[in-house]
């Protein structure tokens, strides 16, 4: 089998082309499962990601659907800043973790999250709006 230029071409595109979806099926299996070992760490993690406003941080606590997770984050990071929210403080009771924090104007104000274990991981479903 004679190379020419237009199977070498081909071929490299082949080649990169295998390369590139191995890749990205690796960063893919590798990828950590949303959440935190206990539900102690979650709480910790929670109320340091809000006071933080590490929306990066909250998308992986979440129990929310994967595609949506980091826009939903990021979008409710920035609500809380325009809202002034500050002195986050999460307290776990039973299957709720309760957000607690006060807004700019000193009001305080609390909602409750579900906190849910699922293969070793616990995660909170966050569906209530910023007040």
């Amino acid at each position: 089998m004679k190379f020419t230029r237009r199977r070498l071409v081909l071929s490299g595109a082949v080649a990169l082309t295998v390369v590139w979806f191995g890749y990205l099926t690796t960063l893919v299996a590798t990828e950590p499962d949303p959440g935190a070992d206990s539900a102690e760490q979650l709480r910790g993690r929670l109320a340091a990601t809000l006071n933080d406003r590490d929306a990066a941080g909250l998308a992986d606590l979440l129990d929310y659907p994967q595609a949506d997770r980091e826009s939903f984050a990021r979008s409710y990071v920035e609500d809380l800043g325009t809202a002034g929210v500050h002195d986050v403080r999460v307290v776990l009771r039973g299957e709720l973790a309760v957000v607690e924090a006060e807004l700019g104007d000193g009001a305080p104000f609390s909602y409750a999250l579900a906190v849910k274990e699922s293969d070793g991981r616990w995660t909170a479903g966050f569906s209530p709006p910023v007040p």
